[in-house]
């Protein structure tokens, strides 16, 4: 009766450590399997990243594209505005002739707005800032709203502050400030405002400047000029 005894023992002992292995394998089939499907997943993501990766350089060229195709259609809108200002000008003084109707007189041609803003340019080049001054001054009184107008105030203001005139460099920056609020040399003018402001003693009222340019447009090149990069 014992033998037999042991003999069931052993058989339900056997039994349970043959289903405790047969469960393990079964769990390390599993793992396997979840293993085998993680290694597919990550070759997918990997996959799906690299087409990203693709994807966003081809997306880049393209905005390089438009970005210079922008630039390229703003100068021709640039220069056909000049054109545009010349050719009325030209037509007014025609007109003006021919309605005096006095075809013996000279009357005589004036500059058209473009020759009359490079004159006052070249002054401005060869250091005759006097002279420049007065023909930007003359330029914006002509034709306050041509497209180069906005030239005339900038290089205008840059005389004034070569000259080490600060309160009238002020003065001609908020003109302009007051005018043109996105304009090409808005940073450019807010900076050399701040700069006649330093010059003049207000240190505070140009820190508020340097501040603002730098939390505002952190990329320009006045930015970092102020940061000292």
């Amino acid at each position: 009766m014992r033998n037999i005894r042991e003999v069931i023992f052993y058989l339900v002992l056997f039994s349970m450590l043959f289903y405790g292995c047969l469960a393990t394998s079964e769990e390390v089939n599993s793992l396997r399997e979840e293993i085998a499907a993680l290694k597919s997943e990550m070759v997918s993501l990997k996959r799906n990243q690299a087409e990203l990766n693709s994807q966003m350089k081809q997306l880049n060229t393209n905005l390089q594209i438009y970005t210079e195709k922008i630039e390229e259609n703003k100068y021709k809108m640039s220069m056909l505005s000049q054109r545009m200002d010349d050719i009325h000008s030209s037509l007014s003084q025609r007109m003006d002739i021919l309605s005096k109707q006095l075809p013996k007189v000279d009357m005589g041609i004036m500059p058209t707005p473009t020759e009359f803003f490079n004159m006052a340019y070249n002054d401005y080049l060869r250091g005759m800032y006097d002279l420049a001054i007065r023909g930007f001054k003359d330029y914006l009184v002509r034709y306050p709203e041509s497209e180069l107008a906005t030239k005339a105030y900038f290089y205008l203001a840059d005389c004034y502050y070569i000259k080490k005139q600060y309160q009238e460099c002020i003065r001609i920056i908020d003109e302009y400030l007051n005018k043109y609020s996105k304009d090409d040399y808005y940073i450019s003018m807010l900076y050399k405002k701040a700069l006649c402001l330093e010059n003049l003693g207000n240190k505070k009222q140009a820190q508020e400047i340097f501040d603002f340019i730098t939390s505002k447009y952190p990329n320009s090149k006045e930015a970092q000029e102020i940061l000292g990069n």
